[in-house]
């Protein structure tokens, strides 16, 4: 996992802080497996405190820069048997899955509201943008999992435990 903060995207969904002296990003390495919890290390946050807070809460028109950006991603150990299987950095990015969002006030601490989701897959970029049979129900408030449209949209019987995502084309 790597948390940017005003960052920018460029070729290769690659990301790169537009304000490099403020904050270096943190790039903080997992163990493979399921069901990790992340907490940011202690001493690699940043003083929001730098920036107006009305550039915290909207992303940079025109730029494309967002406050806070969160990429996680897999890497495959190179197949050469001459490169160092200890060196990550040589390692090869297979699948990232980045979020980028704001930050807003909540009294006195901030929260981050997702904006944009962005998959990574084989050198193929796509934009998270719709989930078929959630849309805004999840995020109603009184959400009622016994209300008719609550089930899943494959088998149209059951709760909902499936994601479909639409084609864009």
């Amino acid at each position: 996992i790597t948390i940017f903060y005003f960052a920018k995207e460029e070729l290769n969904c690659r990301f790169v802080p537009v304000f490099p002296e403020a904050f270096e990003p943190v790039r903080v390495p997992f163990q493979k497996g399921l069901g990790q919890r992340f907490q940011q290390p202690p001493g690699t946050g940043i003083d929001l405190g730098f920036f107006e807070l009305d550039d915290l809460s909207k992303p940079s028109p025109g730029e494309d820069v967002f406050p806070l950006v969160i990429s996680a991603e897999t890497c495959m150990l190179p197949h050469s048997s001459d490169e160092h299987v200890d060196d990550p950095t040589q390692s090869t990015s297979a699948h990232m899955q980045i979020t980028q969002a704001i930050l807003e006030k909540n009294g006195n601490s901030f929260q981050a509201k997702v904006i944009r989701q962005i998959l990574w897959v084989d050198g193929v970029r796509y934009e998270l943008r719709e989930i078929y049979g959630i849309g805004s129900s999840a995020a109603a408030e009184g959400f009622d999992d016994s209300d008719p449209g609550k089930e899943c949209v494959i088998c149209m019987t059951e709760p909902k435990d499936t994601a479909v995502l639409p084609c864009r084309h």
